[in-house]
């Protein structure tokens, strides 16, 4: 179970970045600097992605997704379907 270890701490990792980036995002927008809000905005699809095959991973060496809890599935379908965009009035 190494590597399920491994994966829940890159899943966490990545996590921690995606809120970073949105924060950072927010800060631009604030800040009236749209082309970095752009690229955070960018940076925070990708990381929502890589969350979503990692998670994807972590229900596979757990043969299912019971490791998964209902929150953790929410979370999975939304960043699979979720849009960032370089709005400031959201």
């Amino acid at each position: 179970m190494h590597t399920l270890s491994q994966l829940q701490e890159a899943l966490h990792q990545k996590e921690q970045a995606l809120v970073q980036y949105v924060r950072y995002m927010r800060e631009a927008q604030d800040n009236q600097n749209e082309g970095i809000a752009a690229l955070y905005a960018d940076l925070a699809k990708a990381e929502e992605k890589h969350i979503a095959v990692i998670r994807d991973q972590v229900a596979q060496n757990t043969h299912g997704t019971e490791a998964l809890n209902k929150y953790e599935q929410l979370n999975q379908y939304n960043s699979q379907h979720s849009t960032y965009e370089n709005n400031p009035e959201q």
